[in-house]
């Protein structure tokens, strides 16, 4: 059971150490809270590395990898809709399909 929890949490993981990044980049290189975020990021990506690492032994590598993928895409996607992001039609129908391949995977 854990191991159906542990695959969005790692997904999770990584997509806040990617926004930990983001937010890294709006601060002047080597300052308190360039330093921080980045700090942040690094310790999120360590976390979410040593989960993925467990996943891959409790799950084939053809299915959690795009599943971790998409679900990572889908949380980037809506942060960058809330930072207010342009998100055109070309990139809902990518994440439309990405999506319908996640439902392929599992059903």
């Amino acid at each position: 059971m854990i191991k159906y929890i542990l695959v969005p949490v790692g997904a999770v993981l990584t997509a806040l150490a990617q926004i930990g990044l983001k937010k890294t980049s709006t601060f002047g290189n080597w300052s308190r809270e360039w330093f921080l975020y980045l700090l942040l990021s690094l310790v999120l990506y360590g976390i979410a590395f040593f989960n993925y690492l467990y996943l891959l032994r409790q799950f084939p590598i053809s299915k959690i990898y795009p599943i971790m993928t998409v679900v990572v895409i889908l949380i980037i996607t809506g942060y960058g809709f809330l930072i207010g992001e342009t998100i055109n039609l070309r990139h809902l129908i990518g994440v439309v399909l990405g999506m319908g391949s996640v439902y392929l995977l599992l059903f």
